[in-house]
């Protein structure tokens, strides 16, 4: 029994490595270069021991800070002691920095996304194990490796991001609090649980998402014990369980985050009044200057809702969607057996918990990308997992005297697993821009990515012009998904420089470069973007670039502009 869970955790491994380590340095999204100027920052903060710098805004992101401080102490110790003070990581200032000192910034982006695919790695152990204990090894492996396989969960985990950790760590804690409920009153259970709730909150503070879901799960576990020890008991017990959840993940909270140590009035006030007061009020303290109650208003629309709901229909592979069809089949009309009892339950907390991230996006008043629902997708992808997972129970259970029967059934769920990865990989290496061909077809549209993919491939097409280390490249996206893989000189195009009524910083960043790389996405924006695109439609780019899921990338020489591109912008 030991050794085929341990057969099963190594073939787990490297069903969550291989895909995640593939082609990890060939290519940067928008957010990664931003992230790592705030983890040096981080890290500068620990080196000179001004432990009440190690908070950013509301998010508050020490676990992606502490993985880009391990691969600065890896490849780049002495950045803590230059003097070179913060960066403002919103100006281009801090690539040149590590350049100037013979650092680059691919090689620490690669070093930290290495640590994360490592992080996740380890969970999806964890996963597994609390899974192993609820339904055994065989459905434990199944229903975890279809979770961490669907593309756009699998995308995400492999680029420096918050949300895919954050689905972890709350799924983590869910599924550890199960365990203590339902199977093993073992403290460390409880402890795991609280611990991986300690590490949502300190990746992102919209994990708080997730503690209406724990109210649910020790409400249900009341009332269920309460047959056996009454309703006072019953209450009495679960009240000082949560008591002792609750101070546990204090208790890692605090010692995880080296700012708690020294100012925690200040990192709360700065995690949780930025959240509230940016969700609330549509902006950072830096622009409301106070958390105003009584300008807060839930206002979640029929719109927001629907765009996230068509947002998980659309990145969720065919296994996905026949899952879920499957789990509201068998979990939910089904009584018979410890397994459907127990799987029906999470079926229940999972979907809740898919819901409350995307109540909590739809009310927030600032930006509500996509995949800040990561933590739903993630949910939703488990319950299908479940789904097959029951199906392949009740099939184990008719089947159960023949062998043909359980290779038959071993077969079809490594075919789901072959299935669910194919998925990912048609969109390699990005993954996260997979959109679900079915639905593809019923709305007659692909779902297009605009997350700076592609422009490495632009980059290196410049990069093989003739002295190209002095070409000048006006591109937008151009931190990092550009600029990290061109030798010459990157110049930043801005889409805000195009709301200046003469446009005078574009035509003065158009004046110092040779060629122009956009996108599609690009005349998207505003209509000040879209008269920019309109300028060169008549002009014929000198390379085009198509990636699969990603708007299509157009390179322009600035020599061949005619006079009517700049008469056009002069409109």
């Amino acid at each position: 029994m030991k050794s085929r869970k341990l057969i099963l955790a190594s073939l787990l491994l490297i069903l969550t490595l291989a895909p995640r380590l593939s082609s990890l340095d060939s290519f940067v999204t928008l957010d990664e270069p931003f992230w790592l100027s705030v983890g040096a920052n981080y890290y500068y903060a620990l080196g000179q021991r001004e432990l009440e710098n190690t908070v950013y805004e509301y998010h508050p992101a020490v676990t992606t800070m502490s993985l880009i401080t391990a691969a600065f102490l890896v490849d780049f110790p002495d950045y803590r002691g230059f003097g070179q003070g913060y960066f403002d990581v919103d100006k281009e200032k801090f690539d040149p920095f590590l350049i100037e000192h013979g650092h680059d910034p691919m090689y620490l982006l690669y070093l930290a996304r290495l640590f994360q695919v490592a992080l996740i790695a380890l969970f999806a152990l964890i996963i597994f194990q609390l899974l192993s204990v609820l339904f055994g090894d065989e459905k434990a492996f199944l229903v975890t490796v279809l979770t961490s396989s669907a593309p756009y969960f699998l995308g995400h985990s492999r680029v420096l991001s918050h949300e895919a950790m954050v689905a972890f760590f709350v799924l983590g804690s869910i599924l550890g609090l199960m365990v203590y409920l339902d199977r093993r009153r073992k403290w460390y259970y409880l402890f795991a649980s609280a611990a991986c709730a300690a590490l949502a909150q300190l990746t992102k503070s919209s994990a708080m998402a997730m503690f209406p879901v724990i109210g649910l799960m020790l409400t249900v576990s009341v009332f269920e014990k309460t047959k056996e020890h009454g309703l006072k008991s019953s209450l009495l017990d679960h009240l000082k369980i949560f008591g002792i959840w609750l101070g546990l993940l204090a208790l890692v909270y605090f010692i995880l985050w080296p700012g708690m140590w020294v100012a925690p009035g200040k990192m709360l006030y700065e995690v949780y009044g930025n959240a509230f007061s940016y969700a609330f009020q549509g902006a950072r303290l830096q622009v409301t200057h106070e958390v105003q109650t009584s300008s807060f208003k839930l206002a979640a629309t029929a719109t927001d809702l629907q765009g996230f709901a068509k947002s998980i229909i659309w990145r969720a592979t065919p296994v996905s969607w026949a899952g879920f069809l499957l789990a509201c089949v068998f979990l939910l009309f089904r009584e018979e057996g410890r397994f459907f009892t127990i799987s029906k339950k999470m079926f229940i907390y999972l979907l809740f918990n898919a819901f409350m991230f995307i109540l909590l996006f739809s009310l927030a008043k600032g930006r509500n990308s996509p995949h800040y629902i990561i933590a739903s997708h993630v949910s939703i992808d488990m319950i299908a997992a479940l789904g097959w997972a029951s199906l392949f129970g009740w099939l184990a259970e008719k089947w159960s005297q023949t062998r043909l029967g359980s290779w038959a059934i071993t077969g079809t769920a490594a075919l789901l697993i072959c299935l669910q990865l194919a998925g990912a990989f048609a969109y390699y290496p990005y993954y996260y821009v997979y959109s679900n061909p079915i639905w593809n077809g019923v709305t007659g549209r692909e779902y297009m990515s605009d997350y700076g993919e592609g422009f490495e491939h632009a980059a290196a097409y410049l990069a093989q012009k003739p002295d190209a280390k002095n070409l000048n490249v006006f591109a937008f996206r151009g931190r990092g998904p550009f600029s990290y893989f061109f030798p010459g000189r990157t110049i930043i195009l801005n889409p805000l420089f195009m709301e200046e009524p003469d446009m005078g910083s574009v035509l003065e960043r158009l004046a110092q470069s040779d060629y122009i790389v956009i996108n599609d996405a690009f005349g998207l924006r505003t209509e000040r973007t879209a008269l920019f695109v309109q300028a060169l439609e008549s002009i014929e780019p000198e390379y085009s670039i198509q990636v699969k899921g990603a708007y299509p990338i157009h390179i322009y020489r600035v020599a061949d502009l005619p006079p009517s591109f700049y008469e056009t912008l002069s409109k």
